[in-house]
This record gives structure tokens, C-alpha cells and sequence, in this order.
């Protein structure tokens, strides 16, 4: 005789449902999509994502400098791995862009500026800067980055069209040439 409280099973059979599995299955995959970014997020290459984020950041300046035929200035502040946007507001004057996406950005702890060379002038402590014209040219520019594990990189800015290039390690300009 069958059981009725035990939804027609027997005492003896054991086993799941196929929609017990389902279920099973259905949570399993709902939490691993819930913690699969944030496991990818502590394992992501910093020094690389934070490349990235650079060269976004100038492809859009650059972008930006030539549509609105406005001056914007990327700046570097060395020390502290900070970046931020301006915009020019008249002669040598420049204030804090209300209309760029992009305000101010850090690097990862784990990253750092080396140096940053802009018009063939090294600058290794405080601020420095990269130029976006209305014309669609840049100040030719190489940002070295650095991360924890002493792994580095080079971005160069090409000024005429606006490219840039990453190459792993410390690039001088003359590194190259030829």
C-alpha cells in the first residue's frame, strides 16, 4: 500500500525528482553567477585593467578635444596615482571639466606611476600633464606604470593619430627607434 502523505512514494524508494535536480542545479547556478564577478574582480591583472582605463580615457579626450573644438588636459599627479580631466577656460587657464564623463580617477593600490614623459619632459614626482588639441593632435606622451610584483608597463601616445601603444616593460623613446 503507498503512502499518501509521501506524494505516492513508497518507504523504500529513494532517490530525487528530476525537478529536485532542476532546482538543485537552478541555485547552484544562481549563486555561482553571484560570486563569479567578484572572484574574477580579485584576481583581474590590475596593472593591465588599469592600462586599459587609461587609453579609454585618451581615446576619449581625444575624441572629445576634436568635437567640441575645446583644449582638455589629462593630468597625472605621480606621487598619490592619480589621474583627472580639465578643460581649458582661457589663456593658461584650466578648471575642472563639468561636461566630461570622467572626473578624476586612482590607480590601484597595487599600481603606480613611474614616470610620465610629456613633450620630451620626465616627470617622475608631483603633477604632469598630457595635451588633447581641437585639432586632433596630443603631446606625444609615455606613461610607465608599475605594479607590486615589479612587472611594468609602457602606453605610448602617438600625437598625430592619436594611437596608443602598450609595451610591457620600461620603454624609453629611443627603445624604439630603428
Amino acid at each position: 500500500m503507498k503512502n499518501k502523505s509521501l506524494g505516492g512514494r513508497g518507504f523504500g524508494h529513494r532517490g530525487f525528482t528530476f525537478i529536485e535536480l532542476a532546482v538543485v542545479l537552478l541555485i547552484l547556478a544562481m549563486v555561482s553567477a553571484l560570486a563569479f564577478p567578484l572572484i574574477y574582480k580579485m584576481s583581474a591583472d590590475d596593472l593591465k585593467s588599469s592600462s586599459r582605463h587609461l587609453i579609454r580615457t585618451i581615446r576619449y579626450l581625444n575624441d572629445r578635444a576634436a568635437t567640441t573644438k575645446k583644449l582638455y588636459r589629462l593630468n597625472y599627479q605621480i606621487d598619490r596615482g592619480e589621474y583627472w580631466v580639465t578643460e581649458q577656460t582661457g589663456p593658461g587657464l584650466f578648471a575642472a571639466s563639468e561636461t566630461v564623463v570622467f572626473r578624476r580617477g586612482a590607480l590601484p593600490r597595487s599600481v603606480r606611476f613611474v614616470d610620465v614623459v610629456a613633450l620630451n619632459q620626465k616627470t617622475a614626482l608631483g603633477e604632469g600633464h598630457t595635451d588633447f588639441y581641437p585639432v586632433g593632435r596630443i603631446d606625444k606622451t609615455l606613461i610607465h606604470l608599475k605594479d607590486k610584483n615589479d612587472r611594468e608597463l609602457t602606453l605610448i601616445i602617438n600625437p598625430v593619430t592619436g594611437r596608443v601603444k602598450v609595451y610591457e616593460g620600461y620603454w624609453e623613446e629611443t627603445d624604439r627607434e630603428g
